[in-house]
């Protein structure tokens, strides 16, 4: 007689763990139950691979995992150990989970230091990515490979956060596929959602209206913390200079590049007009070679200009023997190279700089949301900011626009110091002779 097991999740992701599947995913805000379903439900996958007597790994991924504290191990013990008839089942240990005959494990890995490391481990039967939201294009396009079983699946769990981010692109955004499992899940689908947390959403939906839909509703963030830019862009948007902007056809349209090898290249375009900068478009893409930039900069028919590069750009790479300086000069471009400088001075430099700019609101769409949420990164069990950008989808544009930052000053004419003799000599009026004399205040 077949044997009855009760399996406790949200109702509304018990379609997404029915049939086969190559990716079952589920996204949405706060308070949801989605994370320890998922958790439930990879002791539950162990569990039966390990009744069928098969060996392999369930790799439990974030893009950031310093230590084994920002990773899901306490969220998959939990739910094992509130599980009765689940929990003889495995061995858990202090820095482990692994069923008790030890055929199947868990490993924990954060992505953005490990995702190399990931290629050479075998028999990944599963893989559960955990706040998903900043895992880069390039972070799944080398984990997603190394699901080489015929039924490895990938798990993806995430509160959205932008639009743009790979992930919403890649599991929200790309064409239907039956074998990719998809749904939303907020705090109304948790029939276990708990009364702190009502008490807390309410109080969220009244004092902070702004960050409530994202937060609680699985929408998308409107508001950054340490965003570097959000003042000055603000103002650019109050003073109506994200617009639609045309190029001057008589003057050169730059170019400014943040070169990624093996990884998304960025180039902004723009054109000097006196002491403003119109920034007139903009283009990333990833996984192209320096000819399909070339030929995407000579498509848009601008007036050709400078093309600005980071200054490693004149190191000679292994393969080739050459520049990268060498290589784009050879495809017809002008390229020179932008001061070597420390992160935090182009970041101050692009504060200085946004007030002289314009942009083009159409051309330059992905371009300026990528600046309004290029941000600090956060350390979240301390509620402060680390001293250097949060690395995501945003990182390559933001680059770009640093260097441009710096390549706007090489441009500025050299201002010359005043001579002081001429100076002194210098005619002066009254008043500013006034100026220059001090009184003394004389009592009685």
């Amino acid at each position: 007689m077949a044997q009855t097991i009760d399996i406790e999740i949200v109702p509304k992701l018990i379609p997404i763990f029915e049939g086969e599947a190559d990716v079952r995913a589920a996204y949405g805000g706060r308070g949801s139950g989605k994370t320890r379903s998922f958790a439930l439900m990879t002791a539950v996958r162990a569990w039966m691979w390990d009744m069928q007597g098969r060996n392999g790994m369930i790799l439990c991924g974030r893009q950031f995992q310093n230590s084994l504290e920002d990773s899901s191990l306490e969220e998959i013990k939990a739910a094992i150990r509130t599980t009765p008839w689940l929990a003889p089942f495995f061995d858990i240990g202090e820095r482990y989970i692994r069923t008790r005959s030890g055929r199947i494990h868990y490993s924990f890995t954060g992505l953005d230091r490990s995702i190399d490391s990931i290629k050479s481990k075998s028999r990944i039967l599963l893989a559960w990515v955990d706040e998903a939201e900043p895992v880069t294009d390039e972070a799944w396009m080398k984990l997603i490979p190394t699901l080489r079983e015929e039924d490895s699946e990938l798990w993806v769990t995430w509160n959205p956060e932008s639009k743009r981010s790979a992930t919403h692109m890649r599991f929200r955004e790309s064409r239907a596929d039956d074998r990719v499992k998809v749904v939303e899940c907020n705090w109304r689908d948790n029939p276990w959602f708990p009364s702190i947390l009502e008490r807390t959403r309410q109080r969220d939906r009244l004092d902070r209206p702004e960050l409530y839909d994202h937060v609680w509703e699985g929408g998308f963030r409107e508001v950054f913390e340490g965003a570097y830019y959000a003042p000055q862009l603000a103002k650019l948007s109050e003073d109506n200079r994200i617009c639609d902007l045309a190029p001057d056809p008589d003057l050169p349209v730059h170019t400014v590049w943040d070169l990624g090898i093996g990884d998304s290249t960025a180039i902004w375009f723009w054109q000097v007009v006196g002491n403003e900068i119109r920034v007139i478009d903009h283009y990333e893409a990833h996984g192209q070679g320096l000819p399909h930039y070339a030929a995407v900069i000579k498509a848009r028919g601008y007036t050709p200009g400078d093309d600005w590069v980071p200054h490693d750009a004149r190191v000679r790479e292994l393969g080739t023997g050459r520049t990268r300086v060498e290589t784009l000069r050879g495809l017809g471009l002008s390229p020179r190279l932008v001061p070597n400088h420390k992160v935090e001075d182009g970041i101050n430099a692009v504060r200085e700089t946004l007030p002289h700019c314009w942009f083009d609101r159409t051309r330059c769409d992905y371009g300026l949301d990528a600046l309004r949420q290029y941000r600090a990164e956060k350390v979240e069990d301390r509620g402060m900011f680390r001293d250097k950008p949060l690395h995501d989808w945003t990182s390559h544009t933001a680059d770009a626009m640093r260097y441009l930052a710096m390549a706007w000053r090489e441009l500025q004419p050299a201002r010359k110091k005043p001579d002081p003799i001429k100076e002194l000599l210098k005619p002066m009026t009254f008043d500013q002779m006034m100026e220059d004399l001090e009184f003394e205040d004389v009592d009685g």
